[in-house]
């Protein structure tokens, strides 16, 4: 039991050698936590107090041994252990809570609800000078003033009536406390029982807040001081600070600066400028380069010039972020870089700019000067800091020096003069340090503005102006220049040139006034200037102007607040767009003519991009069942017959690749309710919402196609009927020759010959008539198809095998779409040169574009054929040899549309053009 952990022990009274209460008073003795101790036995009400007496926890009175006896024994440890378990448990809470309590260098106090205390830790009984228990009973008001008590018993009521944290500063004895008040509530009720005091001491804390405020009183007057706009970034692009020169300097709201974002700040800015891409170029390269310094040149819209200087704000070695800062030098030209401070970079501000800064007492001691003031007064600068000597000045100025300073701390103003110091010329500005409580003058901040060159940027300035003024006079662009309320200033040729009035003319009227905006747009025109008044260029806008001579155009105009010499004014840039907008409407005439054209088209439109429908005409909700809208959420390929999908894929392939497929190609689709419709399909590329697109054709040809099949089968079986009838009448033919010949070689009348000959010339022309009708029964039978010509011709010349039959290298790539016995006519045209030719030994195909279409040209070099035959040989019957070949091919050809005619010369060889219209025919 000495090693090991027992919650329990159990023991009879009687144990043989010794009894159980002697065994549990050795437990009890030598066991440091002894577990919960139960004597069971069936003994008298005297061993009973006994047991009690020596310590035993628990004495369990058993009656008998029985099932029920062993089940209340199980029920009654199982209860006593839980308890003790639960009290080692708070027992353990509670040490590690005086523990940690302790510990702490904060005065902790517990009161209740009336104000006794309940427990003090040792910090703040040493506080109060007591030890140990002695504050047991005590109230606050025993150990505390009236007024003490008061304030506590205020703030304490607040914690007891609301049940909610609460706390609250004061101040004892010279030094600063936090009190925080913690309600104690019962676990299952909100009801608070006591409250728990927690009092931290913060007089390091407000001692160094006071002195934060005393520098950043002093850092702020500095920072207005200067004469730059400045504002200051961390590394997240935030803005930490900003003085009010930067503000007006770039006409920005506080709309705008309230953000604190940098993104936002310099987007606003970056429209006032000229080269805007040039600066967000340098803005990417600093923002990715945060040690670089930059300076560079800045140029307005409205003719200002802004010198840029930026370096990285530094605490020790590290970069916590960065100042900017900017100076006006339109009329200037000098260099002043910004000046911007808080307490963590007062310094690496003061000492970027280009001004001597230095601050003196009331007696005119230096306090502190910047490293461009040291240079100035060289090795001595130290001593004048070291021993605070009085301000460095010229002969003469000590005087006018002091009535500054003292001028500055009796009125509390900022005050200006010039002086004239090392062989240089100054802008001198005194400005009062005040003290933030009290509001009097500590110290006085002076800023020195070297201002020698300020003639020669006088001068510059002038010169800029008339430069300027050239380049405004020969703008091609009219430029217009007003006031705010609109009354016009300037303006230059084009001006002239785009309204008819002359710049005399313009200057002193009003444009609200004068007639020269349309009264549409004078409406228009004022929000235009509200907008410039509130700092914001517009545009481009259109406007309706009246010239002088009294015709009326369109101008596309763009406005710009500038400043001139302190005065608000706006330039107005115009263009005429009157021919644009002529052209802009004529362009909507043709879309809404398009967009009827479209919607009552006899045939249904499609827009396709990819595979996916994107617009499609009212005809097609005809045609296939579904609303326009339900259309353009399907892919194309959701309707088409998964047999023909193959095909209607390399068509769009073909058709994205910039060739324009006829109507002529037959798909097969299906409806909404699953009816089969036979289309004939056209598709061209376009481009649909600027995006390329494909334009896709569909002509419902399902009755025709129905129409078509049913003549093919009805072809079919007259063919089959005509090839019977014809096999039988050639063989009643060939009897009947037979017997004529018999009658022939048997005749013996001279007279009866002629007229043996004629019944066998008859026989033997109809039954050429009969052959001939073998051959024309295939015509039309077959549904007509794509053909490659190259490959038709070199089919038919293999037929005649006539080696020296050519044809032009670009018909291996055209396809025809025609009856399956294109090659016989081809091969017919070659037989007829072949016989009727003579010497024929040169025969050619070759082709030749015309508007229409395309034609086909088949050429030899025989004997050709006479002018009043070119007609006459199309015709069924004429010829030397059948009559049918001709006749027979241009039968072909007519089934889809083709023809055929002779234009050769006698004498030079036959020339048949085969026309081909521009749907029949493609490239592959």
């Amino acid at each position: 039991m000495q090693t090991n952990h027992f919650d329990a022990v159990i023991s009879e009274f009687d144990l043989g050698k010794e009894n159980g209460l002697d065994f549990i008073a050795k437990i009890k003795k030598h066991i440091q936590y002894s577990p919960v101790t139960i004597l069971t036995g069936e003994q008298a009400q005297g061993v009973v107090k006994e047991a009690i007496k020596a310590g035993v926890d628990y004495f369990f009175l058993r009656n008998e041994e029985s099932e029920l006896e062993i089940i209340r024994l199980n029920t009654f440890i199982r209860q006593t252990v839980k308890q003790k378990q639960n009290q080692e448990a708070l027992h353990y809470a509670d040490t590690n809570f005086r523990t940690i309590v302790e510990a702490t260098d904060d005065s902790i106090y517990m009161v209740d609800r009336h104000f006794r205390y309940l427990f003090i830790n040792s910090p703040h009984q040493k506080r109060l000078g007591i030890f140990g228990e002695e504050y047991e009973s005590k109230s606050y008001k025993d150990l505390h003033t009236d007024d003490e008590t008061k304030r506590f018993v205020h703030s304490l009521n607040q914690v007891i009536t609301h049940s909610n944290y609460f706390s609250e500063e004061y101040e004892k004895d010279g030094r600063y406390y936090n009190r925080k008040f913690i309600p104690v509530r019962y676990q299952t009720s909100q009801q608070t029982l006591a409250v728990t005091v927690v009092s931290i001491d913060i007089t390091d804390r407000v001692k160094l807040e006071d002195e934060v405020a005393r520098g950043a009183s002093l850092v702020t007057a500095t920072f207005e001081s200067t004469s730059d706009g400045i504002f200051v970034v961390d590394r997240g692009g935030k803005i930490i600070n900003y003085n009010q020169k930067f503000l007006d300097m770039w006409f920005i709201p506080e709309t705008v600066i309230e953000e604190r974002d940098e993104e936002v700040l310099l987007a606003y800015i970056e429209d006032q400028l000229e080269d805007r891409e040039t600066f967000i170029e340098k803005l990417n390269y600093l923002k990715t380069h945060p040690e670089k310094e930059a300076f560079d040149v800045l140029e307005f819209r409205d003719g200002r010039i802004f010198e840029r200087n930026t370096l990285p704000q530094r605490i020790g070695g590290t970069i916590i972020g960065r100042v900017w800062s900017f100076r006006d030098v339109t009329e200037q030209r000098k260099t002043l870089s910004s000046l911007q401070i808080t307490q963590a970079n007062y310094r690496s501000v003061v000492e970027s700019t280009g001004d001597s800064i230095f601050m003196v007492d009331r007696e005119g001691c230096y306090l502190f000067m910047n490293s461009y003031h040291r240079n100035k007064l060289g090795d001595i600068a130290d001593k004048y800091l070291e021993k605070r000597m009085r301000v460095m000045l010229p002969p003469g100025e000590e005087q006018r020096f002091d009535q500054a300073l003292e001028r500055v701390f009796s009125t509390k103003r900022q005050l200006q003069d010039e002086f004239h110091w090392i062989s240089k010329d100054y802008i001198r500005r005194f400005t009062p340090v005040k003290d933030d409580d009290s509001d009097e003058v500590r110290a006085v901040t002076i800023v020195l503005t070297d201002i020698s060159d300020m003639k020669a940027a006088e001068q510059e300035v002038k010169n800029n102006e008339e430069r300027l003024k050239i380049l405004f006079d020969y703008a091609p662009e009219a430029y217009l220049l007003t006031d705010i309320k609109g009354t016009f200033i300037e303006s230059n040729r084009a001006a002239t040139e785009l309204t008819g009035y002359t710049p005399d003319d313009l200057r002193g009227r009003n444009i609200f006034t004068m007639g020269l905006i349309g009264s549409m747009h004078i409406t228009k025109t004022a929000v235009l200037f509200a907008k410039n008044a509130l700092g914001r260029p517009t545009g481009p806008d259109e406007v309706n102007i009246s010239k002088k001579d009294g015709k009326s155009l369109f101008a596309e105009v763009m406005t710009y607040p500038i400043r001139i010499r302190n005065q608000s004014l706006v330039m107005t840039i115009a263009r005429d767009i009157t021919e644009r907008k002529i052209s802009e409407e004529a362009l909507k005439q043709r879309e809404e003519q398009y967009r009827l054209l479209v919607n009552n088209a006899g045939e249904g439109v499609f827009v396709i991009r990819d595979t996916r429908i994107i617009f499609a005409n009212p005809k097609s909700s005809d045609i296939f069942g579904y609303s326009s809208i339900d259309l353009q959420n399907f892919g194309i390929m959701d309707i088409i017959h998964p047999d023909d999908q193959e095909e209607f894929s390399g068509l769009l392939e073909r058709a994205r690749h910039g060739e324009q497929i006829h109507a002529g190609v037959s798909l097969r689709a299906f409806t909404m309710a699953g009816e089969l419709r036979w289309l004939e399909v056209g598709m061209a590329e376009i481009v649909w919402q600027n995006q390329s697109s494909i334009l896709l054709l569909c002509m419902d040809v399902t009755k025709q196609k129905i129409a078509q099949d049913a003549l093919v089968q009805s072809n079919r079986k007259l063919n089959l009927l005509s090839s019977i009838t014809r096999h039988d009448v050639l063989n009643q033919i060939t009897i009947l020759l037979a017997y004529l010949d018999l009658l022939t070689k048997k005749n013996k009348d001279p007279d009866l010959e002629p007229f043996i000959a004629k019944q066998v010339e008859a026989t033997q022309s109809i039954r050429s008539q009969i052959v001939f009708t073998k051959e024309y029964q295939d015509v039309g039978v077959k549904e007509p198809q794509w053909q490659n010509l190259g490959a038709a011709i070199a089919a038919a010349k293999e037929v005649g095998r006539i080696q020296y039959v050519k044809w032009a290298d670009n018909l291996n790539s055209i396809e025809v779409y025609a009856d399956p016995l294109l090659e016989k006519v081809f091969s017919n045209l070659i037989s007829n040169s072949l016989m009727h030719g003579e010497h024929v030994s040169e025969i050619t195909f070759f082709t030749e574009e015309i508007p229409s279409g395309l034609i086909l040209i088949y050429e030899d070099n025989g004997i050709g054929i006479i002018e009043k035959n070119k007609k006459k040989i199309f015709h069924h019957g004429f010829g030397k040899n059948t009559g049918f070949g001709l006749f027979l091919s241009r039968e072909i050809l007519s089934i889809t549309g083709l023809s055929i005619s002779e234009t050769g010369k006698e004498g030079k060889g036959v020339r048949f053009e085969i026309t081909i219209p521009r749907n029949l025919y493609r490239l592959i």
